[in-house]
């Protein structure tokens, strides 16, 4: 009998995402960290924790992300709570 050899490979990938601000924003206070932290845009938050923004949508509505609302109506999450929500909840 012939004996088969068998060769496994593994590729190992690091993923690195760079966010381009149009309007670069002050760091601001959150309440619930009790940090200053720069806020991310929904789809900013998306893209970090690799989720879509409706996702990120139903994570703040759960209570599971950090957010302000400010004035002008816009949704700002805290990307400190974003560590701790990225495994979570499946889409």
């Amino acid at each position: 009998m012939k004996r088969r050899k068998r060769t496994e490979i593994t590729f190992e990938i690091e993923q690195v995402l760079t966010l381009h601000r149009r309007h670069p924003t002050a760091p601001v206070w959150c309440a619930d960290c009790h940090a200053a932290v720069t806020m991310l845009r929904p789809e900013e938050a998306a893209a970090l924790i690799g989720r879509s923004v409706r996702a990120v949508y139903r994570l703040v509505e759960a209570g599971a992300l950090h957010f302000i609302e400010p004035a002008d109506g816009s949704l700002l999450i805290c990307p400190n709570s974003l560590g701790q929500s990225a495994g979570g909840e499946s889409e």
